[in-house]
């Protein structure tokens, strides 16, 4: 995001004000239109993204729960490749992570049993055999 206090030396204040801009309106493209409503009113591009940062990533209660329900109950389906698979697994990672949830790197192991537990019950053998006796 452009922040107005980060300016570098060197760029005008003109050449600031469009980066600011797009910046600005290549954000406001990528919200959903019902969402947009609530941040319309921003002036500057950072102010918009510090509005969605404080609208949409809460760190109530309810959604670090909502996350931790959405990583529990995340399974691979049988068409699914590993890969696409794992990238999910570390998008909501990632999602616990951001709202300062417990899941840390001293967690590694519960989160990779958590991922070999997410594959499909025909891969069964294969995570037993994956897992630390």
């Amino acid at each position: 995001m452009v922040d107005p206090s980060t300016k570098p030396m060197g760029v005008s204040d003109e050449e600031w004000k469009k980066l600011d801009r797009k910046t600005k309106s290549t954000t406001q493209l990528c919200v959903s239109a019902s969402l947009l409503l609530n941040v319309l009113g921003e002036a500057i591009a950072k102010a918009l993204w510090d509005k969605l940062g404080t609208l949409y990533q809460s760190k109530s209660l309810i959604n670090k729960l909502f996350l931790c329900k959405r990583l529990y109950n995340l399974r691979m389906k049988n068409e699914d490749l590993v890969t696409k698979h794992l990238n999910s697994f570390n998008t909501r990672v990632s999602q616990l992570l951001s709202i300062d949830s417990k899941i840390s790197p001293k967690n590694t192991e519960k989160s990779k049993k958590m991922f070999l537990f997410s594959f499909p019950s025909r891969n069964s053998f294969s995570i037993c055999c994956l897992l630390p006796k």
